[in-house]
Order: C-alpha cells, then sequence, then structure tokens
C-alpha cells in the first residue's frame, strides 16, 4: 500500500451516527457512469419515441423522468419524479410517481389562489402513508400524512429539458393540500402521482366545497416535533375517486387513440450512484404511456416475463404478486410456500418503496454477507419464481453480488419467512417494468445493460462498494446508506497507523 492510498483510506464520513469509510479510489468509481451522458441515452429514446408518435407510426407518450435521493434525515429515500404543472401555474410541480398508491395530490397551498380553471368539488381527501406509531393513549397514530380539499382540472406533464407539454390529463381529480408532514413534500419534492388502480384513490364526501380540510386531520401527540395522529374522516361518507392516470388511459382507449391500458417505467440505475442528496436529477427515467409501454426499445430488446395480478379483496388496487419460491442454485437452496401471498398487500411491486423486501431469515441474509466477493460470484444469481399469466412462471435473476452490496446499502432487506415480498425501486436495475391497467398483468422485461455497466456492478469493487480484508463486501461512500462498527473501524485505523509509520 502506497502511503497516499493509506491517507485516503483514512476518510471517514459521519451520517446518521455510523461511520463510512472510503478510499481515493470508490470516491472516483461513483463518478464512472456519467450522469450527463445517461441523460442523453434516455433523452435520445424519448426523442425517438416521440417522433413515432408524430409520424403515426405509434401510439402512445414517452416522458423523460427525474431522480431524487433524499438526506437521511428523510430516510434515504430514493424516487422517480415526474414534471407537472397546473393550469396558469408557470413552474414544475416535481412529484413522485408511485405504483403503491392511486392519488395525486400536490403540497403547495398557494397553487389554489395560483391556479386557474380548475374547480373544487365536494370532496376532500386525507392520506397516511407508512407504519403505524405509537402515541401514549393510542397505539395506531402514523405521523406521515396530508389531508386537503380534492380539485378538478387539467394536469399537464411536462419535458424539463425542452419545456414542452407532452401530454395531458384532463378533467381529472387531485388533491391540494392544507396540511401536510411528509417526505413527499419535502426538499425539491411537491407531490405525489400514484399511478395504482383508481380502487385506492378514496376520499370524503364534505358538506360545502368551503369545507374546512385541516379538520381531517386529528392530531393525538408531538414525537421529535413532528404530529402524530390519524384522519378524522369516520362520521363522513367515503367515495372513491378515479385515479387519474387510470382514468386518462381508459379515455384515450375508447377513443381509439390508444388500445393497451398499459404504462411502463424504466430507470437507469446505476447511473443513479453518487447522486448528490435533494436534488433533482434530469432524465435518469423514462415514463411509457399506451401501446408505447408494450413496444419501445427496452420492451423489445429483452425477454418478456408476463406475471399475473392479484385483487384485493376481489378488487384490483395494488400490482399484487404471487410469489412461488426463492432459489439459490450455487447453495442447492429453494424456499417456497409463501402463504403470505395469499393475503392484501403482502407481495407487490412499487416504485415509491426505496428497498427490495425478501421473505428471508436474516439469519440467510447474514450469511450472504459474511461471503467472500470471489464466493458470490462463483455461485451465481438469486432467482425469483412467480406466478405467471396463462399459467406460466415468470423467473427473475438477481446477481448474488449484487444483492449483497445491495443489503449493504440497506436496498434490499431480508423480512423474514412470513414477512413481506416487495419489488421496489432498486429492481430497476435488472427490469423495465410495464403495467397493464386492462389485463391487470405486470410484464418484467430483463434490460441489457452495456459493457459499461457490467464492469462498474460485476467489477472487483462492485459497483462502489470495496473489499474488506476478509474478502467480504464492505460499504463505501459511493453511496447513499451503509454503516460499520466503530469498534472494528478503530482497530482498522490502528492497523493503517502501525502500517504508516
Amino acid at each position: 500500500m502506497k502511503l497516499s492510498s493509506a491517507l485516503a483510506t483514512l476518510i471517514v464520513f459521519q451520517r446518521h451516527g455510523h461511520s463510512i469509510w472510503a478510499s481515493a479510489e470508490d470516491l472516483e468509481r461513483k463518478l464512472l457512469l456519467n450522469q450527463a451522458d445517461a441523460a442523453k441515452r434516455v433523452d435520445d429514446v424519448v426523442k425517438t419515441a416521440m417522433e413515432s408518435v408524430s409520424a403515426g407510426d405509434a401510439h402512445g407518450v414517452a416522458l423523460p423522468l427525474n431522480y431524487v435521493v433524499l438526506s437521511g434525515s428523510e430516510g434515504y429515500e430514493q424516487q422517480l419524479t415526474m414534471a407537472l404543472r397546473l393550469p396558469g401555474v408557470e413552474r414544475d410541480q416535481h412529484v413522485v410517481i408511485d405504483t403503491g398508491s392511486s392519488s395525486l395530490a400536490f403540497c403547495d397551498g398557494s397553487l389554489i389562489d395560483e391556479a386557474v380553471s380548475i374547480t373544487k368539488t365536494d370532496y376532500a381527501q386525507c392520506i397516511t402513508y407508512g407504519a403505524t406509531l405509537s402515541c401514549p393513549n393510542d397505539p395506531s397514530a402514523y405521523n406521515t400524512f396530508s389531508a386537503g380539499q380534492i380539485f378538478q382540472g387539467n394536469i399537464t406533464a411536462y419535458n424539463t429539458n425542452t419545456g414542452k407539454n407532452i401530454a395531458s390529463m384532463d378533467e381529472v381529480y387531485f388533491g391540494i393540500s392544507s396540511k401536510e408532514q411528509s417526505f413527499l413534500c419535502d426538499g425539491p419534492l411537491n407531490g405525489i402521482i400514484g399511478v395504482a388502480y383508481s380502487a385506492l384513490n378514496d376520499g370524503v364526501s364534505v358538506p360545502s366545497p368551503d369545507f374546512n380540510s385541516l379538520s381531517l386531520w386529528s392530531q393525538y401527540c408531538e414525537i421529535d416535533n413532528k404530529s402524530v395522529g390519524t384522519c378524522n374522516t369516520a362520521d363522513l361518507a367515503t367515495v372513491t375517486l378515479p385515479a387519474p392516470l387510470e382514468q386518462t388511459l381508459k379515455e384515450d382507449d375508447e377513443s381509439g387513440y390508444i388500445s393497451a391500458e398499459a404504462f411502463g417505467l424504466y430507470c437507469d440505475y446505476a447511473a443513479t450512484i453518487g447522486s448528490e442528496y435533494d436534488t433533482i436529477v434530469p432524465s435518469l427515467g423514462i415514463f411509457f404511456g399506451g401501446n408505447m409501454a408494450l413496444n419501445n426499445t427496452f420492451y423489445n430488446s429483452g425477454t418478456p416475463q408476463v406475471a399475473l395480478g392479484l385483487p384485493c379483496r376481489n378488487k384490483y388496487e395494488w400490482y399484487m404478486l404471487k410469489l412461488d419460491s426463492i432459489r439459490m442454485p450455487g447453495l442447492n437452496m429453494t424456499q417456497s410456500g409463501f402463504s403470505q401471498c395469499n393475503e392484501c398487500v403482502k407481495c407487490y411491486t412499487d416504485s415509491g418503496t426505496s428497498w427490495i423486501s425478501l421473505p428471508l431469515p436474516q439469519s440467510q441474509c447474514n450469511d450472504l454477507m459474511n461471503t467472500k466477493v470471489d464466493t458470490l460470484k462463483i455461485l451465481g444469481s438469486m432467482l425469483l419464481d412467480i406466478e405467471g399469466a396463462n399459467s406460466s412462471t415468470v423467473t427473475l435473476s438477481l446477481p448474488l453480488l449484487w444483492l449483497v452490496e445491495q443489503m449493504n446499502l440497506n436496498r434490499v432487506r431480508c423480512s423474514g419467512a412470513s414477512g413481506d415480498f416487495i419489488l421496489g425501486f432498486p429492481l430497476f436495475q435488472y427490469y423495465y417494468l410495464a403495467f397493464d391497467m386492462g389485463s391487470k398483468t405486470i410484464t418484467f422485461v430483463d434490460l441489457q445493460l452495456s459493457n459499461e455497466i457490467e464492469a462498474f456492478l460485476g467489477g472487483t469493487k462492485l459497483g462502489g462498494n470495496k473489499e474488506s480484508s476478509s474478502g467480504t463486501i464492505e460499504p463505501s461512500s459511493g453511496y447513499h446508506v451503509c454503516s460499520t462498527n466503530s469498534l472494528i473501524a478503530i482497530s482498522f485505523l490502528q492497523l493503517v497507523l502501525q502500517y504508516i509509520l
């Protein structure tokens, strides 16, 4: 080891109370995939797709999506965002695109006065997110929520690079928050567009359009200076409102403009590595709508596997899946019998979840994380067998080397044998996803990764993570969430100093 390399190894970053070790080479690796180059690739795909629409050769829409990773105070959430505008408001609203919900909601209450040609309805909405918390006198409360009036009007989607209106959702329902507490409204984010089924888009009927929507939130206590409570809607009639995207796809289908009520999501996940916190990074993803969701460069370059979407309580709400088995052929291991997938919202895919959740014992994840890099390469991939359409089986393949890297970043978690199975945001590294709301299916298409990305992910430095002295994977600063034991760090520091001296 050279003196300069030894000193570089002493860089220590403090995040969330943990130490993160990085070498100078690690810091260079996170820049290997230039985001400007990645954005140009995305923009070229969008441009080509929309030219085919203009020529009448394709039907649908292609829209560049942006990427954001939030800081530690917001749990390092990573999301794709879409730029939307309200009529009369000449600024973009960067909203998270979420396959795990159905509502369109904006955070900025001033939009009520700024927007034109929108109608205040006799509906309001109060939505809670995430896990429950415990107040002293109530065991079921939330600290992530949004409450506000429901409006109706035209919403346009913009290409933030060209400043052009790409698509419009006409006369859709959307909320403008009068009270909110959510990462969806923090940093550069301005709201959310849920793209799941309308059955999830519940609101309440209110006595008049001038109803005070602040009364929908009942605070039970404060924890860490945040309001904790629940929605106060028991005395109001529940209504199910059409979800904006599903409504738009149905209308375009009925008009004959498209023949597939579908949309697809792509993200250059490798290019998100090293992104600056709380900053919108343009054009790292793409939204395909209509027929184009099932006919684009990503869909046509891979092998589509069609999974059967499952209903919840006899209606379609989330993009639920039936996991049949998890296999690791290199370890001669197969686990099956995931009966929890027969329950509502236990097994599903959700772009709004920043991690993948695997129903495996934590001990198995620990064993993998303690496995040497060279061995992980030999062991190959983890295979996820999911119930497919027409009695087929969808098999997703995720390299163990990459999975362990993501485990170190807290982007892949083991939830226990009876725990949740969630295919969250990191799945975009290897798959393009198409959601057909008409046929109730989810299609997974393997991405044809470039040699540069393959080398970045499978190289000796593991796409930003480095090998420890024992040959296992050690997190580095090229990513967003990682930690090491401080005692190990101190011992390592002592060894390095001994070497230098």
